[in-house]
């Protein structure tokens, strides 16, 4: 008898990004036509979601909030800035209140680090590390991992705009704000991007207000 093959590993997205991205990044923008096209995709805002997706429905979750908010945009931009609104609708989750608790006191630098543990919360397929580099500015790559390597050669499995939305507001969590370049190629089969986030030129941004007392 042969060998049995391996079942064969499936990219998801967990509920914590898809909870952040429709019940809060696009709360009160999702009008009946936006509804229909998410039910389609493969997801009902007025159910209770979840706890894993197939990637292809988050992708084109994303794909149907872009249409909504930005639809004069050009394409890369707008997936910029849903990954933007992505995390900061994260981070109004359970989970994102919990990993983004004591994000003033760590400082952007410390979150870039845990970008991998803020990437397992998401999906099930990639990962991150963070490098110092001498001038102060911080060295991002994200890559896929080996398991997801094949099937990342027959569709895209990451989004550079989207990620340097997503690490442009992870820095802003952080209290600051700094330029983030994508260093690599952005091409649509790259399994790694690298990104340089300028930390030497970070501009410090105003503490949030407190919440008001009961």
């Amino acid at each position: 008898m042969p060998p049995e093959t391996p079942p064969r590993k499936e990219p998801v997205a967990f509920d914590q990004i898809m909870e952040g991205l429709l019940l809060h990044a696009m709360k009160g923008r999702l009008d009946a036509e936006a509804r229909r096209r998410l039910l389609g995709a493969g997801v009902d805002v007025d159910q209770p979601l979840s706890s894993a997706y197939p990637l292809t429905v988050l992708v084109e979750a994303i794909r149907i909030c872009a249409d909504v908010l930005y639809p004069d945009r050009p394409r890369d931009e707008a997936w910029y800035l849903m990954g933007r609104r992505s995390l900061e609708g994260f981070g109004a989750t359970a989970m994102g209140k919990a990993l983004f608790g004591m994000a003033r006191v760590w400082g952007p630098r410390k979150l870039l680090a845990h970008m991998t543990r803020a990437l397992q919360t998401a999906i099930n397929y990639a990962r991150a590390h963070a490098v110092d580099l001498p001038n102060g500015d911080v060295e991002l790559t994200a890559e896929i991992l080996p398991d997801y390597l094949a099937l990342h050669g027959q569709r895209r499995l990451m989004d550079p705009h989207f990620l340097r939305g997503i690490i442009a507001q992870l820095v802003e969590v952080g209290g600051a704000r700094a330029p983030v370049v994508l260093v690599t190629s952005a091409a649509p089969l790259e399994s790694r991007y690298v990104y340089r986030v300028s930390l030497s030129q970070a501009q410090p941004l105003p503490a949030p207000p407190a919440p008001p007392r009961a």
